[in-house]
C-alpha cells in the first residue's frame, strides 16, 4: 500500500486555484475525482447561545499563508471538541471551525514496481489527479474560535495548544471577543482586532 506524501509538498500557495483559472462560474465539477472531505460538523457544544453571551471568545490564528487539510481540521475538531464536551459539558461552551476545504490538490503518483519505467511516463505527464481537498488560509486568518467562561480558560487555552500542533505553521491564541475589560486583563492572552488584519503581512505570495 503506497504511503501518502509529506504536506510540506502541498502547505504552501501563492497563486489562485487551477479551476478557478479555467472556468467562468468556478464550479468544483471542473476538478473531478478525489477523495471526500474528513470533516463533516464545524460546529460544536451549545450552539444556540450567543457569541456576546460568553465571557470570552477565544481563536486560533495562524500567522502564515498556508494549506490546511480536510484530515487536519478533522484532527483540531476532535481534539478541542472531544476534551471540551467530556470535562466541561455540552452546555459550557460554544465551538466552531470557519476554514472550509475547498481546494482539491493534486498529487502525480509514481509506480514503485520492478519495470515500472516501461510503463509510466514519468514527469512528462505530471499534472496529476486529484486526492483530496484543503482550505486555503492567509496570514492572520482565524482557523476555528471557541466562547467560554472564564474558570474555564485554562483547559480552552490547553486544547487549542494541542489543535495548533495539527497546523502547518506557527498558530498564536488570540482574543477576539470579551465582555468586560477586566476579563481582558485576567486572561493574559494577545487580543485580535480583526479591522487590522490587512496590517499582517502576508508570506510567500509570488513577487511581481
Amino acid at each position: 500500500m503506497a504511503h501518502r506524501r509529506p504536506w510540506r509538498c502541498y502547505s504552501s500557495w501563492n497563486r489562485r486555484p487551477y479551476q478557478h483559472k479555467r472556468s467562468s462560474n468556478h464550479r468544483r465539477e471542473y476538478a473531478r475525482g478525489g477523495s471526500q472531505s474528513k470533516i463533516q460538523r464545524y460546529w460544536g457544544g451549545a450552539k444556540n447561545v450567543p457569541w456576546k453571551d460568553w465571557d470570552l471568545v477565544v481563536g486560533l490564528k495562524v500567522d502564515k499563508q498556508v494549506q490546511i487539510s480536510s484530515n487536519a481540521l478533522e484532527a483540531i475538531r476532535i481534539t478541542v471538541n472531544g476534551a471540551l464536551q467530556k470535562k466541561l459539558g455540552r452546555t459550557n461552551y460554544r465551538f466552531r471551525v470557519r476554514s472550509k476545504p475547498f481546494q482539491k490538490y493534486r498529487e502525480n503518483r509514481m509506480l514503485a514496481f520492478a519495470g515500472a519505467d516501461r510503463v509510466q511516463s514519468g514527469m512528462r505527464n505530471s499534472f496529476g489527479r486529484s486526492t483530496g481537498v484543503c482550505a486555503r488560509v492567509r496570514a492572520g486568518s482565524i482557523i476555528c474560535e471557541i466562547g467560554t467562561h472564564i474558570r474555564n480558560l485554562p483547559l480552552v487555552r490547553d486544547r487549542l495548544r494541542i489543535a495548533s500542533m495539527k497546523v502547518p505553521c506557527s498558530c498564536s491564541i488570540v482574543i477576539i471577543k470579551y465582555k468586560s475589560e477586566e476579563l481582558l486583563k485576567k486572561s493574559g492572552l494577545m487580543p485580535y482586532d480583526a479591522k487590522k488584519r490587512e496590517l499582517i503581512p502576508l508570506y510567500e505570495l509570488a513577487s511581481a
